[in-house]
């Protein structure tokens, strides 16, 4: 995609190397003699303003003749030059994509440059296109006197971070081999990656009714920005809380920063019997080309928390304690289970619960040694113990009741056990035994 691509504007200025046979001095002096101070085997080489040793299969020349400017014979040998002294910095670039420079070269002397050849190191940069000179290149083995060419490098970024090589150009003037190297330079950015820590959003299970709010948190671990960031409104019963992205509250809008992070508000209503299932598309732009993030989200409507009171003797109700002697006491354990699908919360003993002869064990609930506390989970049970200490012959009654939320919203009756227990052996009343 074009806009995955970057390209710096060309640096047309172009600095001069010279590869001469021999040292010049200035203009005004005049050199006599071999190299004058006789044979220059081969002669310095000037690169990138420094002076190295020749090849030394270039072999020996003699810089014989004179001529102003000392440079004897210079007519004979070539001068070149090569643009983008001292290197060149492609900048930051996708992984993925590929930027381009054009270098020229340009023969400024009036022999005849041979052996002209150009290569590359550093694993990113290859001549565009795969070969020398690159697409759209004119250079060649030689260069005619005052004959300019150019090649095509390219710069393909395969990792994140910095990335530098070099080119370095060979050429011949003459007997003398000389070469120019200019620095190569280039950073690679990941393209945008948004991200979120789960590929699903669980509302769980909802008494039918009610509904359930989640904040999703979007990262873009890229090093450029996510931009035409956008999801469409889920069907129902999902939705963006107040009816459109990011939701009531979210942050997410139509760009993420590159290492930065958004929100989105989303909700579940249970409005119809059984589990209901989506898929929330995001959508975003990575530098390169579209990409889309898939987000399950997830919801059931489930019964409501329905708590009973047992006990291991009987279930007939009242629960009856037998006759117990007065001063003594007698004490039952009850089971209390939830059988709907959502937990029971605010779990308590209502105001009008045990009262003497009748009372947790301990005197508070669930009773010294029960298990129950105010949250009882779907499926499970726990333990009140209940006691029974007559202070007077005859009949007593009592009721255990607790009340507690169902997770309807509308609130439900409490559950309970009625008591009954006797001292001194009085009549029972009917419906209820002696134990």
């Amino acid at each position: 995609m074009p806009m995955g691509v970057f390209f710096r504007p060309w640096i047309v200025g172009l600095a001069s190397v010279v590869a001469l046979a021999g040292c010049g001095g200035s203009p005004s002096e005049t050199g006599t003699g071999s190299g004058g101070d006789g044979a220059d085997k081969g002669g310095d080489v000037l690169v990138d303003g420094g002076r190295v040793s020749p090849d030394p299969d270039a072999g020996s020349g003699t810089d014989s003749g004179s001529g102003s400017g000392g440079d004897s014979g210079s007519s004979e040998t070539g001068a070149i030059e090569v643009s983008d002294a001292p290197g060149f910095d492609f900048g930051p670039s996708l992984i993925g994509t590929t930027a381009e420079r054009r270098f020229f070269l340009r023969n400024r002397s009036a022999g005849t440059v041979t052996s002209l050849a150009v290569s590359l190191s550093g694993t990113p940069f290859s001549f565009a296109g795969g070969t020398f000179p690159g697409i759209g290149g004119t250079c060649g083995a030689e260069l005619a006197p005052g004959a300019s060419c150019q090649f095509a490098v390219a710069f393909q970024p395969t990792a994140r971070g910095a990335a530098n090589g070099a080119l370095t150009v060979r050429f011949a003037t003459g007997p003398v081999e000389g070469a120019v190297v200019r620095t190569l330079a280039g950073k690679g950015l990941a393209p945008a990656l948004v991200q979120v820590a789960s590929a699903s959003v669980d509302f769980g299970g909802l008494v039918q009714g009610r509904q359930s709010w989640r904040t999703v948190t979007l990262t873009n671990t890229g090093d450029v920005d996510a931009i035409q960031l956008s999801a469409r409104t889920p069907p129902a019963p999902f939705s963006f809380k107040g009816g459109y992205q990011p939701g009531t509250g979210g942050t997410c809008w139509i760009t993420l920063a590159a290492g930065e992070s958004c929100t989105l508000v989303l909700g579940f209503v249970a409005s119809e019997p059984g589990s209901a299932r989506t898929t929330l598309s995001i959508s975003y732009e990575d530098g390169i080309s579209f990409r889309s993030l898939p987000l399950a989200l997830v919801g059931s409507v489930v019964s409501p928390a329905s708590l009973s009171v047992t006990d291991s003797l009987s279930n007939t109700d009242p629960f009856d304690f037998g006759d117990v002697a007065v001063g003594a006491v007698a004490e039952h354990t009850f089971t209390v289970r939830n059988t709907g699908e959502t937990a029971a919360t605010s779990i308590t003993p209502t105001s009008h619960h045990l009262s003497l002869p009748f009372d947790f064990k301990g005197g508070a609930y669930p009773g010294t040694g029960g298990t129950c506390g105010t949250t009882l989970e779907s499926g499970a049970s726990c333990t009140l113990i209940v006691t029974f200490a007559p202070l007077r012959e005859g009949l007593s009654y009592g009721v255990l009741s607790l009340s507690y939320d169902n997770g309807s919203g509308f609130g439900s009756p409490p559950a309970g056990r009625n008591l009954f227990g006797s001292s001194g052996g009085r009549s029972r009343p009917l419906g209820v035994s002696l134990r």
